[in-house]
């Protein structure tokens, strides 16, 4: 499911490697990052019942276990839970989430099939009429890229009786790129913690 920012995280980190800074039981300190570069690199720091991710991507904090290395530990990611315990993160997300022009689109289309007749229980006329409601709507939206815009337009939209009352319940929003790539350098990270942990044990 989130195959494609998976690819693009390993080709912005195919250069990355993880620095332990401080590792003293529940609380870590760790960089990951290419060496002497900047770009796309990340601090992941750890206390107890919280993660915090700061660098490029932003700052996101996470709260749930006491040991969040326990929490995130795994194979893939889990965008929808880990975002319910965001407790704090980019300005503009939610959970992760962002409202953008393509959510907006499926969000109407959704709406559109929950709200309208099966073209099989129209008449000739009424299929005719409501191919126009479509078409007008497809015309509207096909501009609007700004959530202030969407909003506007969802709560004034009119074609003879059809509005878009109770669109607002609609999900129109995304996961972030920044916050789908924290995601996929915290598995990492802890994999990659993992492995040395391993190796030193030995």
């Amino acid at each position: 499911m989130f195959s494609k920012s998976q690819a693009q995280f390993k080709k912005d980190t195919v250069n990355h490697e993880l620095t332990i800074i401080e590792d003293t039981g529940k609380v870590r300190h760790m960089r990951f990052g290419e060496k002497g570069s900047p770009f796309y690199a990340i601090y992941i720091t750890t206390f107890p019942s919280h993660l915090t991710v700061t660098g490029g991507m932003g700052a996101y904090t996470f709260q749930r276990l006491s040991d969040m290395f326990e929490f995130f530990r795994g194979k893939g990611i889990k965008p929808d839970y880990w975002g319910e315990k965001l407790e704090s993160e980019p300005r503009g997300s939610e959970y992760g989430k962002e409202w953008s022009a393509e959510a907006f689109k499926s969000a109407v289309t959704d709406y559109l099939q929950n709200n309208l007749d099966a073209l099989e229980d129209l008449d000739e006329k009424e299929a005719q009429a409501q191919a126009k409601l479509i078409c007008e709507i497809q015309s509207e939206i096909t501009d609007i890229t700004h959530k202030e815009e969407a909003d506007e337009w969802s709560q004034h939209f009119k074609y003879n009786d059809f509005t878009f009352d109770g669109f607002y319940e609609y999900d129109q929003t995304e996961f972030t790129h920044s916050y789908l790539w924290v995601c996929h350098a915290i598995v990492e990270v802890i994999r990659q913690y993992d492995v040395l942990n391993e190796r030193s044990a030995a």
